[in-house]
């Protein structure tokens, strides 16, 4: 899956270290073109709350029933400096809908597709 493809959840599961609900977003573009990217981003997100706000994240993973709920993006390059805060108010808004969200580089101990 890829940031581009917003109707398509990228994978879910549940964060072995806190117990919260993932929804994770493949974040491969670079940010050649911000405006898209963001655009991309801010599509895919949506998506992703629909998903949990129709109750379609239960029913696709179970165990996600109760527990809190986060979205994370996993980013293969790294934002402009210019650009973090405007994804630290992505998160900002996400809480009104009691969802967290995190962004970062692919997490240690993966390996990253060639």
């Amino acid at each position: 899956m890829t940031i581009e493809n917003a109707d398509a959840v990228d994978a879910l599961g549940i964060d072995p270290d806190t117990g919260d609900a993932l929804l994770v977003i493949t974040d491969d573009l670079d940010w050649s073109d911000a405006v898209a990217h963001l655009n991309a981003l801010q599509a895919k997100i949506g998506a992703y709350l629909g998903f949990i706000q129709t109750g379609q994240f239960e029913a696709s993973l179970p165990e996600s029933a109760g527990r809190k709920r986060r979205i994370t993006v996993i980013q293969q390059f790294e934002p402009p400096i210019q650009f973090v805060p405007i994804l630290d108010q992505l998160g900002d808004q996400l809480e009104a809908f009691d969802v967290d969200f995190s962004y970062g580089p692919l997490p240690g101990g993966y390996e990253t597709p060639t």
